[in-house]
C-alpha cells in the first residue's frame, strides 16, 4: 500500500485544528473555509468506506479460492473430484466391442449408446440408452452386473444375452446363455439360455422359447441361416438395425436358407430375401 505524503498528513493536521476552531467558535469562521472542512470530512470518509470494500472483497476473494482449491484438483495437490461418474459409448453405422474392466465385453449394434460406471471393477453398473447390444458378463458373485434400461433393471453374475430398448418403456430381452433376472413393475422374472421377453408398458410378457443363436446372430461378417422361419429373421432383422419392417401378406412360418451378410446394406440383403420368397419386404 503506497504511503501517504507528508502533505497529505499537514493537510489532515491542518484541518482537525480547523474543526476544532469551528466547535469552540463557530461565528469566527466563514462559510467558506466551513464548506472547504465539510468536503475533506467526506473525502475521508468515501476513502475509509473503499477501503471497508476493498477488504471485503479480498476476504470473499480468499474464501472462494479456498472452495476451488476443495473441488478443484490444483496440481500436485490431490486427486480431482469426478462429478460424472458415467462414461458414455457409442457405434455409428457399424457395431462395435468395448472391453470392460472386469474381462466382460459389450457389442453394440449399429446407432446404439451405453454408459458404463467408471469405477467399473467396484460398481458393475450400465445403462443402455439406445439402441441393441450383447453382453458377455465376467463371472463376479461378490459383484452383481446390471444394466438399467426405462426403469427396468437386468441382474447377472456371469451370462451372456442381448437388450434391445423398443422405445422409451419397453425392451427385449434374449439370453444366449446362464441365467437373467428382469425386474420391473411387474416384479422379478428369471430367464435362462435360449428364452426370450418383450415387455408391454414396463410389465414382463409371455417368455417364448428361440434359438440362443439368435442372441448374438450378427457378431459375424456373414451369417449362414438354415432353415429359419420368417417371422424369426424378420426379428432378428428388426433388433439388429433397429427398424420397423413393412410387407404385404407373408407366411410367417415359411423357412428359408440364406446367407446374410453384414457388409453390405440391408437394401441389398433383403433384395436376396425377396428373390427367394417372392415376397415384397421392405
Amino acid at each position: 500500500m503506497p504511503r501517504k505524503s507528508r502533505h497529505n498528513k499537514d493537510n489532515i493536521s491542518n484541518n482537525d485544528e480547523q474543526w476544532q476552531q469551528a466547535w469552540k467558535s463557530p461565528g469566527d469562521m466563514g462559510m467558506q473555509k466551513k464548506q472547504l472542512l465539510l468536503n475533506s470530512i467526506n473525502d475521508r470518509i468515501d476513502n475509509r468506506k473503499k477501503h471497508k470494500k476493498q477488504f471485503f472483497f479480498i476476504g470473499l476473494s480468499a474464501a472462494a479460492a479456498i472452495l476451488i482449491a476443495i473441488f478443484i484438483k490444483i496440481p500436485g495437490n490431490g486427486s480431482q473430484i469426478n462429478t460424472n461418474p458415467w462414461q458414455e459409448l457409442a457405434s455409428t453405422d457399424s457395431s462395435k466391442k468395448i472391453m470392460l474392466d472386469d474381462g466382460s465385453v459389450v457389442w453394440l449394434a449399429p446407432g446404439s449408446t451405453v454408459k458404463v460406471h467408471t469405477d467399473f471393477q467396484k460398481q458393475r453398473s450400465t445403462v443402455l440408452l439406445k439402441g441393441t447390444a450383447f453382453f458377455s458378463v465376467a463371472k463376479d458373485a461378490q459383484h452383481p452386473f446390471t444394466i438399467d434400461i426405462n426403469r427396468q433393471q437386468v441382474t447377472v453374475v456371469g451370462t451372456a444375452f442381448t437388450i434391445r430398448k423398443l422405445d422409451s418403456v419397453d425392451l427385449q430381452l434374449t439370453v444366449k446363455e446362464g441365467k437373467v433376472s428382469l425386474k420391473n413393475t411387474s416384479g422379478n422374472r428369471l430367464l435362462t439360455a435360449g428364452q426370450q421377453v418383450v415387455t408391454t408398458n414396463a410389465i414382463t410378457g409371455t417368455v417364448h422359447t428361440i434359438d440362443p443363436v439368435s442372441a448374438d446372430w450378427w457378431l459375424k461378417q456373414q451369417v449362414r441361416l438354415q432353415n429359419i422361419t420368417l417371422s424369426e429373421l424378420l426379428n432378428r432383422i428388426e433388433t439388429y438395425y433397429q427398424v420397423k419392417l413393412t410387407h404385404n401378406t407373408v407366411d410367417d412360418k415359411k423357412k428359408v436358407t440364406l446367407t446374410w451378410d453384414l457388409t453390405i446394406s440391408l437394401h441389398d440383403n433383403l433384395t436376396v430375401l425377396n428373390t427367394l420368397t417372392g415376397f415384397n419386404i421392405h
